[in-house]
């Protein structure tokens, strides 16, 4: 039998690389999620509640669990003071939604792969025109809270994030642009002095497609209803004596929206986590950006919600500054190599003159 009219072969199952990638991803999706194990010696707590006897030898019963657990595919949540790490089934393409109600409060997440082909071509020709995308886009995560009840919800997500880029022109250039466009000038002046004396032309070196390359957003999230309750308030702070309390994790997010290296010239990211305890969360919305040589700029947003109060505080701060002047203030007995520093965002953010803060405040 010729091999064009033999049957055709059958699928044996699920490829094994496409296996051992959602093997992966899961793993580094339970890893993002899970909060580092204190090594102070403390004892963690007992996992389910336990009954309570008082001085007169009466039992009471263990109290409710105040949150509730809205995913299925979670271990089960039926304590307070439980750590929610997702459980996502092995699926091809995998998705995640992890999802927890605190009084009228719901906070929940999705992560995704990265866009495929059809969702680039989309996003460049339709959603994002005039703006060329960065490398890697998380465009299907995201980290919502909402409160039906007070008609009102905050989220983040890289669409939107990206809508705030600015189709301009950056002003910003790489370390090495200055001798690039110096030969490229040099190099036209020989070529115009051929042909045409005194009349050189330097428009090959114009910039035709303005963006800003860098990718800088100011996104502090997408409010629902789109008109804003926040009122400006900057003698509003973050309350870091709560903050400081050693409270349980009841839901823990960290996340990447989009992330681009800038041709190998740095890097450019924008990085959402979340930590929700039993009576309040703190979100860290972090736009990161290390042009070598150039400058370091760190973007933060945090968003504050006291459950009980119903009270939200989101305070944005700004920080800049140039990439030798941060670069100096790295020891180099610290490290190996003097610039591993400037790969750490938290670490140039400490060390980065803040240029601009603002808080807002919503007190339903």
């Amino acid at each position: 039998m010729s091999r064009r009219n033999s049957p055709p072969l059958r699928s044996s199952g699920i490829n094994t690389i496409q296996l051992n990638a959602a093997r992966e991803m899961h793993a580094r999706t339970v890893r993002a999620r899970r909060m580092p194990i204190p090594t102070s010696g403390i004892t963690a707590p007992s996992i389910l509640p336990t009954a309570t006897t008082t001085a007169t030898n009466t039992v009471l019963p263990a109290m409710p669990a105040r949150h509730i657990c809205n995913n299925p595919n979670n271990p089960p949540c039926v304590h307070c003071g439980s750590v929610i790490i997702p459980s996502p089934q092995a699926t091809l393409p995998l998705e995640d939604n992890p999802s927890i109600t605190i009084n009228d409060w719901t906070i929940s997440s999705r992560k995704k792969p990265i866009l495929n082909s059809q969702e680039l071509d989309l996003w460049e020709n339709e959603k994002l025109k005039g703006l060329t995308l960065p490398e890697m886009i998380f465009g299907n995560n995201y980290i919502r809270i909402e409160n039906p009840k007070l008609d009102w919800s905050i989220e983040f997500n890289a669409l939107d994030a990206l809508r705030n880029v600015q189709l301009q022109d950056s002003g910003i250039r790489v370390a090495y642009s200055s001798d690039w466009i110096n030969s490229k000038r040099r190099q036209n002046s020989a070529n115009a002095a051929q042909r045409y004396a005194n009349d050189v032309s330097d428009d090959s070196l114009n910039i035709i497609h303005k963006y800003d390359w860098t990718y800088t957003t100011r996104y502090r999230g997408t409010e629902n209803p789109p008109a804003s309750r926040f009122r400006l308030d900057n003698d509003q702070t973050l309350p870091l004596d709560k903050l400081a309390v050693h409270d349980k994790i009841l839901f823990y997010d960290d996340m990447i929206l989009f992330e681009d290296e800038l041709a190998d010239n740095g890097i450019s990211i924008l990085n959402v986590k979340i930590r929700v305890m039993n009576e309040r969360l703190l979100l860290l919305s972090r736009f990161f950006l290390r042009v070598d040589d150039v400058l370091v700029r760190v973007y933060d947003t945090r968003l504050y919600v006291e459950f009980d109060e119903n009270k939200v505080i989101r305070e944005s701060k700004e920080f800049e500054g140039k990439y030798q002047d941060v670069l100096a203030k790295h020891r180099l007995s610290q490290s190996h190599d003097p610039k591993a520093a400037l790969r750490d965002s938290s670490w140039v953010a400490q060390n980065t003159p803040m240029v601009k803060r603002e808080c807002e405040i919503i007190e339903f």
